[in-house]
């Protein structure tokens, strides 16, 4: 409740976002900081990308990238992975999850599950319902693990700094076992899901 997790609707909302994942890039050994002389990590897929943030007041603590299909234009994960992902034109890119690493552990389990919660409310108001992504293979297990039918569409393979797997989602395909009370009496998320 004291986070709101929305759009950004401002350009200094949306600069916050990328200059958050510089740091998590940055401190994280993604990347080197030369690559990114303004201090703000962006593509070619930005600048039609849905940006999503979570504050905490004035904070950002938590910012997740919402890729569109869009005629004669690959997904990331297919260009960074050599795969195509079906069905071609109706598959939504969720990625560049980050969390502030002042906010994680209980708070960032809050963030995390409210920013996939608005991208999935968004990419449903436009009428899409299958998600790709890359994804490590330990996130991987987890979300199955919850009853997430992750589809891997290819082999691992060092993406921004980690072995990351190229996936899939189709929730219409399962009903994950939160719905029968599994993630409470299971305690899966005891630990931070990075």
């Amino acid at each position: 409740p004291e986070l709101r997790v929305a759009l950004t609707a401002t350009r200094a909302e949306g600069e916050a976002v990328v200059r958050l994942r510089y740091r998590q890039v940055v401190d994280d050994g993604w990347a080197r900081a030369d690559r990114f002389p303004d201090g703000l990590e962006r593509d070619e897929w930005d600048a039609d990308a849905l940006q999503i943030g979570a504050w905490s007041g004035t904070d950002l603590v938590g910012a997740m990238r919402i890729v569109l299909p869009a005629p004669g234009r690959r997904l990331p994960v297919e260009v960074g992975f050599g795969v195509d992902v079906e069905p071609a034109g109706r598959v939504v890119e969720a990625g560049r999850l980050v969390i502030d690493p002042d906010f994680r552990g209980d708070p960032a389990h809050r963030a995390w599950g409210g920013l996939f919660a608005r991208a999935w409310l968004e990419l449903r108001a436009r009428g899409f319902r299958v998600l790709a992504g890359a994804a490590s293979p330990e996130m991987v297990a987890r979300l199955r693990g919850v009853g997430l039918p992750f589809e891997v569409l290819g082999p691992e393979r060092p993406h921004w700094g980690l072995p990351r797997l190229p996936v899939r989602l189709d929730p219409a395909e399962s009903t994950p076992t939160w719905f029968a009370g599994g993630l409470e009496s299971s305690g899966r998320w005891s630990r931070s899901p990075s």
